[in-house]
């Protein structure tokens, strides 16, 4: 009976974290504080082989949000095999939308040594009108406002080089970047750029007591230091980890929902 019990309540605890991967959550910023000004959807880790979230939520949000640019923060494909279904996927809600992205630490992975490979994988992403910024900046515009976004590499299998990405910014606009992992912003000096978009972390994913899934699993400087999703402030940068849509490692989440942030910058 004991044991009938507990593997009762093993599988509804198993069950759940399935679920939870198809639990989106839309969450909101507002820094404008009028919700006027740049309104950004941002991204992260896809993951594309293993999400609980189809194409097709995406593109209601999309629809129902109406943001003036995605920002899409890395990790995409795990293999070189899913860049197709990824790219069906990445297409089903950007089409005739401004979207802009950079690389994660899976892509690289993916591609390992195989540089045309992964130089075709990034032509293809921009064959369906999709920026890929890899150290780099361009401009977005709204209500006769300008607004530099800048892709920075990923800092633990690509090449970031931030004064490289700076180079393009144009003066007195605000400076958004987007970079997979958030550790970067320790390595940016203070106030250097004024937001800045991430992931990586999927904000632990499984959730553990005493901080073991980070302990354990990761040894980044900011989830030991306690900084692990959401809104914080590091370096005098205002850095958002979002948890992602997809899932690494196994396709479960507990106390970790999938999540879309609808962020408006003045």
């Amino acid at each position: 009976m004991v044991l009938a019990i507990v593997l009762l309540v093993i599988a509804a605890f198993y069950a759940y974290m399935v679920f939870e991967t198809t639990w989106l959550k839309i969450e909101r910023l507002d820094f404008s504080k009028k919700g006027t000004g740049l309104r950004i959807m941002h991204l992260s880790d896809l993951h594309v082989n293993m999400t609980g979230i189809q194409a097709e939520r995406v593109r209601k949000a999309v629809k129902a949000e109406n943001p003036d640019v995605i920002l899409i923060s890395g990790d995409y494909i795990n293999k070189p095999v899913y860049a197709a279904d990824f790219l069906r996927y990445l297409h089903t809600f950007t089409r005739g939308r401004r979207t802009i992205m950079c690389l994660g630490n899976h892509e690289y992975k993916a591609f390992r040594s195989n540089s045309e490979g992964l130089q075709n994988f990034i032509r293809e992403l921009e064959a369906i009108q999709v920026e890929v910024l890899i150290n780099k900046a361009v401009t977005v515009e709204k209500d006769g406002r300008k607004y530099n976004i800048i892709g920075i590499d990923d800092l633990r299998r690509g090449s970031p080089d931030i004064d490289k990405a700076l180079d393009g910014c144009i003066p007195g606009a605000p400076k958004i970047s987007i970079t997979h992992n958030p550790d970067l912003v320790l390595s940016i000096p203070g106030n250097i750029v004024d937001y800045m978009f991430t992931g990586h972390f999927h904000g632990g994913q499984i959730w553990m007591p005493f901080n073991l899934e980070f302990t354990l699993l990761r040894d980044d400087q900011l989830c030991r230091m306690g900084i692990k999703r959401g809104l914080q402030r590091v370096n005098g940068i205002r850095v958002y980890l979002n948890r992602g849509l997809g899932n690494s490692v196994v396709p479960l989440r507990f106390l970790s929902r999938p999540e879309i942030l609808i962020c408006t910058i003045p």
